[in-house]
């Protein structure tokens, strides 16, 4: 049995490191085919796209483990059930979780490394790769990129929201402003139909209404109304470029602090933010989850079989996408407590997948 379980762990590491290479490949070719004809007609130079891809490279290893393990799961005991040994060992009287073994615990290590290198590594790597993008490849094109739904914490104790902000134009959308004291305690809420950047190093607010917020979180006294004012953020243009406002490339630390920093202003935030708080730490072992479900759908007996077998476990596993992103978007919304919306597919389908092995034997 330990000759088997060798072999079906340097099968599954052989195949792991193809797939993870095969996505990577394909994933980075089919993105720059997207915007081919904008490299050529602005003549991005080469140094650009690489540097880009090669700061993007965390962030794509870590969310490409859980496809890569669950491609190399099915095909390994594909192989192995269209050979027989599956039914071989079930029918020595030994169970098929002693052939999974040695997968699962291969597969909680990469869980392990995708959490450290997306809690570690991707913050970093990502607000590097975005600068590069902004800058150096969408910037180029005519009229540049929109971001949406930005939300900072800037200095001077304030949270910036924007519906859009447009690097090239250098133009923030729909803002509203909070200047908080030492103790995160709101003092004034200002807001401005359009915020630009000007020559001298300003941001120019049109439509502008200042309120005053007492202790309480009431509005103090009457709000006064600017046609055009200053307002005195000190972030400049490339530091809305930055990617920590957004959760997905967010440490743990980073969330915490934002967590603090927004709960007294927007409660609509810090539940996204717990939502993604509670899903970093559930993300990284969903390549567990899916390898769970997938398995016992992809062991089919003979080899005229074995392609069926390996599409159904395929499919059956990847039914865990839109109910984590249900989930998510319930917890989101409010209908669901955080930590539930986050590790609730998580939960759910380990217990479909111990269930369907149990019942293969």
């Amino acid at each position: 049995m330990r000759i088997l379980e060798r072999y079906v762990t340097w099968s599954y590491i052989g195949a792991f490191i193809l797939c993870i290479t095969l996505l990577m490949v394909l994933g980075i070719i089919g993105d720059v085919l997207g915007f081919l004809d904008d490299i050529f007609k602005n003549n991005i130079p080469l140094s650009s796209i690489l540097a880009f891809y090669f700061y993007f490279a965390p962030f794509a290893f870590v969310n490409m483990i859980p496809f890569a393990c669950l491609l190399s799961a099915v095909y390994v005991f594909n192989s192995l059930s269209k050979n027989h040994e599956v039914t071989a060992v079930v029918a020595s009287g030994l169970s098929l979780w002693k052939l999974l073994r040695p997968v699962l615990m291969v597969t909680f290590a990469l869980c392990l490394l995708a959490f450290i290198v997306n809690d570690r590594f991707v913050p970093t790597t990502m607000e590097k790769a975005n600068r590069v993008r902004m800058e150096e490849l969408e910037q180029a094109a005519e009229g540049g990129v929109t971001i949406r739904n930005l939300a900072i914490y800037g200095k001077g104790g304030q949270i910036i929201f924007a519906r859009s902000y447009n690097p090239a134009k250098k133009v923030l959308n729909n803002v509203i402003v909070h200047r908080q004291d030492k103790e995160h305690v709101i003092t004034k809420k200002i807001s401005a139909r359009e915020m630009k950047w000007q020559s001298d190093k300003t941001w120019m607010g049109l439509d502008v209404i200042v309120f005053r917020v007492d202790p309480e979180g009431d509005f103090d006294g009457e709000p006064v109304i600017y046609k055009k004012k200053v307002i005195g953020i000190k972030e400049t243009p490339k530091d809305f470029i930055n990617t920590q406002w957004d959760p997905r490339y967010m440490s743990l630390r980073q969330l915490r602090k934002y967590l603090k920093i927004f709960r007294a202003s927007s409660p609509t935030t810090v539940r996204r933010l717990l939502v993604e708080f509670n899903y970093k730490l559930a993300f990284p072992f969903t390549a567990m989850v899916t390898i769970l479900m997938g398995v016992p759908f992809c062991i089919e007996t003979g080899r005229g079989n074995a392609l069926i077998g390996m599409a159904r476990g395929i499919t059956v596993a990847m039914l865990y996408l839109p109910v984590m992103a249900l989930s998510l978007a319930l917890g989101k919304g409010g209908t669901l407590p955080p930590f539930v919306a986050a590790w609730f597919s998580n939960v759910l389908f380990v217990l479909l997948g111990i269930y369907f092995i149990n019942k293969k034997g």
